[in-house]
């Protein structure tokens, strides 16, 4: 039997994603209770410098790197319940998530690996050089999580199918990374920078916590929009269309 086309890429599928998210909130909820961990430790390893403060503050690092990459693999588990079945069972996809749990970790272990090795190298190579090694990093990583995740991919072997994938597929993997770290990076501080200079004057006492679990909160939906995208262009570029 001969296989279906692979679908191209559907433009549509960004504004699809946001009504998706509004009816399925409880995609950002595990991305949200990683953040509100990461802010935490934060203000927990904020103390006074020690002898072991730089081992202490890398090793948090990774650890809570791996954490916001697995709050992002159990969205893309949640999210392609959404994307399925238009309604997505929070309770299913925790059930499917710790099943997959061992298989995010060690792709997210991965991705933070390769990153470290990344900026290592790019320190070496100068500033235009790194920028470039580091676009495609992101590019070419851009769906190992969702691979682990819901593709039935072994941690070990979600990397390389991501590369492989990106490349059979590399205008859809390129919208779908501009648009993540858009959002992420510029999208997501602006609206907080907003949102704090209406909030701060009403949470004067607790600013720094409120400011903080705030952008927490900011992050969690940009996270759950990303793992919407990822979800939708990764199973495309892998599988026939099924929505």
């Amino acid at each position: 039997m001969k296989r279906a086309p692979l679908p191209g890429v559907d433009l549509g599928l960004y504004l699809r994603a946001v009504p998706l998210l509004a009816r399925n909130p409880s995609i950002i909820v595990i991305p949200l209770l990683m953040a509100v961990i990461g802010v935490l430790a934060g203000m927990l390893f904020s103390g006074g410098m020690t002898p072991f403060s730089a081992p202490t503050m890398g090793i948090a690092s990774l650890i809570l790197f791996l954490l916001q990459l697995f709050g992002l693999g159990a969205a893309c588990v949640i999210a392609d319940d959404a994307w399925r079945h238009g309604r997505a069972s929070f309770d299913r996809g925790w059930s499917e998530t710790q099943r997959r749990g061992g298989d995010i970790l060690f792709a997210a272990l991965g991705v933070g690996l390769v990153i470290s090795l990344g900026q290592y190298v790019a320190t070496i190579l100068g500033a235009l050089i790194a920028l470039v090694l580091q676009a495609a990093i992101a590019l070419f990583l851009l769906w190992a999580i969702p691979a682990a995740a819901v593709g039935g991919v072994p941690g070990g072997a979600a990397l390389q199918v991501s590369v492989d994938r990106v490349r059979a597929n590399f205008p859809s993997a390129a919208i779908a990374v501009i648009v993540s770290l858009v959002l992420v990076y510029y999208v997501v501080p602006l609206v907080d920078s907003l949102l704090v200079a209406w909030l701060v004057p009403y949470v004067a006492g607790y600013a720094t916590l409120s400011v903080s679990l705030l952008y927490a909160l900011l992050s969690a939906i940009a996270y759950g929009y990303v793992a919407l995208v990822l979800t939708k262009t990764y199973t495309d570029a892998s599988f026939t269309r099924r929505w």
